[in-house]
């Protein structure tokens, strides 16, 4: 009896680990169009740790979170990654932020289940925050 409670325990405990550490690193919202080709992207860059990323008619939010060993070159990190998203999609409005906040408010859009038109709005309201903040 002893070593069954034990048993079970030690899986009951595996199972909320493993659930825990299952959350999506890579969130793409809005339009799915390129939503494989652009987790690959973010996939290849190792500093990347989670990510979402809205897209909107030729508009594309790309929020990152930076891994904290790579914090501190957190500016160039950013624009290496708006610069490989412009030559990928130069048709579309491409913007892409490394700040927190930014990132927070981005998964609240998901969350929120916004609207076409509000997703827009949602786009052009971060990017005006970012600018803001840098």
């Amino acid at each position: 009896m002893k070593k069954l409670q034990t048993v079970l325990l030690l899986l009951l405990s595996i199972s909320i680990i493993s659930g825990c550490t299952d959350k999506e690193k890579f969130i793409v919202y809005g339009s799915p169009q390129n939503e494989e080709e652009l987790k690959a992207v973010l996939k290849e860059e190792d500093y990347v740790e989670k990510t979402t990323v809205i897209q909107h008619d030729d508009k594309m939010l790309v929020t990152v979170q930076i891994k904290p060993w790579d914090k501190w070159k957190k500016a160039k990190l950013e624009k290496k990654l708006q610069k490989k998203f412009d030559e990928l999609y130069p048709d579309k409005e491409v913007f892409v932020s490394a700040d927190y906040k930014i990132y927070y408010e981005a998964n609240k859009v998901k969350k929120d289940g916004l609207e076409d038109e509000e997703i827009s709005d949602k786009i052009k309201e971060l990017k005006k925050l970012a600018k803001e903040e840098a």
